[in-house]
């Protein structure tokens, strides 16, 4: 699995997900990153920045699923996974420093296909609308 924090990427073969109350086996990526708006303000009579402030946050993420766990989810859902309500992902991880990293994601599946091709072992990228990121929030394992 190819797990992607922030544009940081790690190795995920120690990394799993838990989501709608079971282990998500068939996850071949994951990534999610936050985003929050900076301003430079200035002031009259100044050509540089006096000062700065923060606006909105914004989350982004989607997930590559093996078409066996993608069905799976289908089969839950009457075959819609637009119609998932939103859902907390716990993905964990091992990083660089040996330390267990556990984030939190809320989100929802934003799409729904298929993408069929020659390969073996057939998988989906699907873009998540993520509510909110808790990184190292120490959740479900």
């Amino acid at each position: 699995m190819k797990l992607r924090k922030d544009g940081k990427a790690y190795d995920g073969s120690d990394a799993t997900i838990f989501a709608l109350g079971q282990l998500w086996e068939e996850v071949t990526a994951i990534e999610y990153s936050t985003t929050q708006e900076h301003q430079k303000n200035y002031s009259l009579g100044n050509y540089a920045a006096t000062s700065w402030s923060m606006g909105k946050v914004d989350h982004t993420g989607s997930i590559t699923l093996m078409m066996n766990q993608a069905v799976a989810l289908e089969n839950a859902c009457k075959g819609n996974l637009l119609s998932i309500k939103p859902f907390p992902i716990n993905v964990t991880f091992v990083n660089e420093y040996n330390q267990i990293v556990n984030d939190t994601i809320l989100a929802k599946f934003q799409s729904q296909g298929r993408e069929v091709n020659t390969e073996m072992g057939l998988s989906k990228q699907y873009e998540l609308f993520v509510l909110n990121v808790e990184y190292n929030s120490g959740g479900m394992i």
